[in-house]
């Protein structure tokens, strides 16, 4: 890795060494699993990609000494996750200059109404806030696409019912404002971004989901149903 103070040539050399460590559908695959649904076991992981343990275990292990790659332990359980969220949009802006709209990761039982993606919320519950907050006009623009999305002339109204009353200084962050995150378990897309992320914040600090031990579900909660009902959402 280099700073923002490295030279041209050191950048590139880096931006190499990513793509390098990036060359290998496998690895890709694993990323966009992960980016797509938050940590996740080593089995599910064998189970997306189709190989054997010992070949998705030499790239996991690849990824990990190369920084793409971050092991957490839940209980027994050692799950891998993106070390932050950039990395999601990176993989994501890769897919759009490759041309390709869809990352056709599987599809595995088990989702809920509600789960974590890597820091914001996704399934039905995520699919429902985003085209909620579309609808009431606190966001302007088309989810589907790759690019962002704007903030509509609602938000101020709006936002505060969805547990972000300060989300002004989100404008001004590195990390991209709101943008259509897909949710390949609902096939539509939630919220993500630095809003989306805002939003979970919210949620749980208000105790309107909470996450269940073990696992990426999060249980929406009889407050959080009402609270969310009222706001318009379909829980």
């Amino acid at each position: 890795m280099v700073d923002g103070s490295a030279t041209a040539g050191d950048a590139a050399l880096a931006v190499a060494e990513l793509s390098r460590q990036l060359a290998h559908p496998l690895r890709v695959l694993a990323l966009t699993h992960v980016s797509q649904h938050g940590p996740c076991p080593f089995s599910e992981l064998v189970e997306v990609t189709g190989q054997s343990q010992a070949q998705v275990s030499n790239h996991l292990a690849v990824l990990r000494k190369a920084g793409l790659l971050v092991t957490e332990r839940q209980g027994r359980q050692s799950l891998y996750r993106l070390p932050n969220a950039y990395l999601a949009e990176v993989l994501a802006n890769l897919r759009a200059a490759a041309g390709v709209t869809c990352a056709d990761t599987p599809d595995l039982p088990g989702r809920g109404e509600a789960r974590g993606c890597y820091d914001h919320v996704g399934g039905h519950l995520g699919v429902g806030v985003l085209r909620t907050l579309i609808d009431r006009g606190a966001l302007v623009g088309d989810p589907l696409d790759d690019g962002d999305l704007a903030v509509g002339p609602a938000a101020g109204d709006v936002l505060p019912d969805f547990g972000v009353a300060e989300w002004e200084p989100l404008l001004g962050a590195r990390r991209r404002f709101a943008y259509g995150c897909p949710d390949w378990t609902e096939k539509a897309p939630h919220l993500g971004g630095a809003l989306g992320a805002a939003v979970a914040q919210g949620f749980l600090a208000r105790q309107w989901i909470r996450p269940r031990h073990g696992s990426r579900r999060l249980d929406l909660t009889a407050l959080g149903r009402e609270a969310l009902t009222a706001a318009g959402v379909s829980v």
